[in-house]
């Protein structure tokens, strides 16, 4: 028997794409051709399209997450000679509204210390 023959979603459940709230399906760009969803990803990074004006309006924009990745970007730019603005500084924070505290109970020993 084949998965297909007894799978018969067509839809996702609520329980399912509740999560998934800004996912896109395109049924006429297929999963199996690379090349659809590589033109699709350029057109998306395209920045002569108008797009509205945000922080950082229609500039490239990377983010380096290690301080390798940081050198990488240090040297791309005394190659090409093109240079950044750095927009946030190299900490992170949570806003304010964020819960820090963990929701799960930490053990707790018995009293025979286990």
């Amino acid at each position: 028997m084949r998965a297909k023959e007894f799978i018969t979603e067509r839809t996702f459940p609520k329980r399912k794409s509740g999560p998934l709230r800004s996912m896109f399906m395109f049924p006429d760009m297929p999963s199996s051709d690379g090349y659809q969803i590589y033109r699709f990803g350029l057109a998306m990074a395209d920045h002569t399209l108008t797009h509205a004006v945000g922080p950082t309006s229609r500039n490239a924009v990377i983010v380096a997450y290690t301080d390798e990745e940081e050198d990488i970007i240090k040297g791309a730019e005394r190659q090409t000679g093109k240079r950044g603005v750095r927009v946030a500084d190299r900490t992170s924070h949570e806003p304010t509204d964020t819960n820090d505290k963990s929701p799960v109970a930490q053990p707790r020993r018995n009293r025979y210390g286990v």
